[in-house]
């Protein structure tokens, strides 16, 4: 069953790619109409083949608890901001989780609070675009927290004025694309009356992290290491221990 439902994502991902190929070769003129809605699709499937190999990967229960409640509460942080226009902690949240935990929580964290908050602000087809672009934020920050583990709040907040400008940069082209199909006049239009959101949630994004930004990483970090097991071997206690992070997939710190 599970091979077969993940058969037919993948089909429809195909299918969704394929025809915008065929409309842009074939049929250019009438493109605009249906682009919005077969890229739309097109992401919805690679957002599920995403999630179905995240169900297939060897994660532990751990984890996968320790991803719902981060969800969870970056969801239910946004709420309270959603008076205010692109501030809010989430993306301050979601960068922090991807720099401690890795780019799989980062991106399934991402991914799962534009679900969740948006049943409480409202679902429409820009929770699929919200998704992709709080869950490239989780995976680029989980990039970055693998190849620099110590970064600190000036880092989370240079990151925060990145991924804001970026978060808002893919929001105002779904809007583009929803508005006005591939008209390009309107292009430049769409970008510079979003330019100020995008400003305003870099702005909120390096507020957040100078303010919750050491408490935050500080309570990660000290919950991370709760993950690591270590087994040795009385007859090689003194012999070296390898270490194994439960990012790799693993909670088990082996002794050899």
């Amino acid at each position: 069953m599970r091979r077969f439902v993940k058969s037919l994502v993948i089909i429809g991902a195909i299918a969704s790619l394929l025809s915008l190929i065929l409309l842009t070769i074939y049929d250019p003129m009438d493109l605009p109409i249906y682009v919005t809605f077969l890229t739309t699709i097109f992401i919805f499937f690679m957002i599920l083949l995403i999630f179905i190999k995240f169900e297939e990967s060897s994660v532990s229960s751990k984890e996968i608890a320790l991803i719902g409640i981060l969800s969870a509460i970056t969801a239910a942080s946004r709420i309270p901001f959603a008076a205010l226009p692109n501030v809010q902690p989430c993306t301050f949240l979601i960068a922090a989780t991807g720099i401690v935990f890795g780019p799989l929580a980062g991106v399934m964290v991402g991914s799962m609070t534009a679900v969740v908050s948006n049943m409480f602000l409202g679902q429409g087809p820009w929770t699929v675009w919200q998704m992709v672009g709080w869950g490239l934020v989780g995976l680029i920050a989980g990039l970055i927290g693998e190849r620099f583990p110590n970064v600190g709040v000036l880092g989370l907040a240079v990151l925060g004025v990145v991924f804001g400008i970026l978060y808002n940069t893919l929001l105002d082209f779904s809007s583009w694309i929803w508005l006005y199909g591939l008209d390009t006049t309107k292009f430049l239009l769409v970008f510079s009356l979003g330019l100020p959101f995008g400003i305003l949630h870099s702005i909120g994004n390096v507020i957040f992290s100078i303010v919750l930004g050491p408490p935050v990483l500080f309570s990660f970090r000290r919950f991370r290491k709760r993950f690591r097991v270590v087994f040795t071997d009385k007859t090689h206690a003194n012999e070296n221990i390898k270490e194994i992070d439960i990012n790799e997939h693993t909670d088990i710190v082996c002794g050899k």
